[in-house]
């Protein structure tokens, strides 16, 4: 297999179309959930990747066994994929990846384990992205993970010294929104730490010049850019999805 060439955001921040050109260039994303194209297979149900982004946070100041701990889940996980989702319908000389926001936070797990993985760190405005509310994270805030991937820290158990009841919530929806997409954003830059297997795209470029910048992604996968592909992007990229 090539890859893997996940596709790594904060929630709501375009990935569904990026995906769906993944997709419709040839590169195998796993089974999707709903309109969203996420990998369901990825998501925190799965416990490997619940364990993962739980210690997220200490990783990079891990010992090697430490590390190896959790490059050896990361290895679990994806080899189950590919022999579930994967190898069971396509080609082994296919592309693969996936999609699922929350699995930002498995980025440096996922290169140190894998070296032919390359990714792509999707990032939108953060005003437009609080304004796409992600409500299954903020209605469950008390689920250690929620508070983990929203505040850093999983302990967290008030804002501006107010408990995390809904009412505090409400309150203070779009503060902790954004402060949701900085602690995304600030996890996933620190990718640039490895070079040429890290690539940020910015969601605004693909709205108003597409063609440019998915060539520019497919270039740095080393994967053809298929005219079919090209006519959808260009068909389906708007400028009316940013500037919200």
């Amino acid at each position: 297999m090539q890859g893997p060439y996940p596709i790594f955001c904060r929630g709501h921040s375009g990935g569904r179309l990026l995906c769906e050109v993944f997709i419709r260039n040839g590169i195998e994303m796993g089974y999707h959930k709903d309109e969203r194209n996420d990998t369901k297979y990825f998501s925190v149900k799965n416990t490997i990747i619940r364990e993962i982004v739980m210690n997220s946070m200490h990783y990079y100041s891990s010992s090697n066994e430490q590390k190896q701990y959790f490059q050896n889940l990361m290895k679990q996980c994806v080899d189950q994929f590919i022999k579930q989702q994967v190898q069971r319908w396509f080609s082994p000389k296919r592309p693969f990846g996936w999609k699922m926001g929350t699995t930002l936070f498995t980025m440096p797990v996922v290169l140190d384990t894998f070296p032919d993985a390359k990714v792509i760190h999707l990032i939108r405005d953060g005003r437009d992205v609080m304004l796409s509310r992600n409500n299954s994270r903020f209605k469950n805030i008390n689920d250690p993970l929620n508070k983990l991937v929203i505040f850093g820290n999983a302990l967290t158990d008030n804002y501006e010294g107010h408990a995390l009841t809904p009412e505090t919530i409400n309150t203070y929806r779009n503060e902790l929104e954004m402060l949701y997409w900085v602690t995304a954003v600030s996890y996933g830059i620190k990718g640039r730490k490895y070079d040429d297997r890290y690539l940020e795209v910015k969601y605004e470029d693909i709205c108003t010049d597409p063609l440019q910048t998915i060539q520019k992604i497919f270039d740095f996968l080393e994967i053809p850019f298929l005219k079919s592909t090209q006519r959808w992007i260009k068909e389906n990229a708007h400028s009316n999805r940013i500037g919200k």
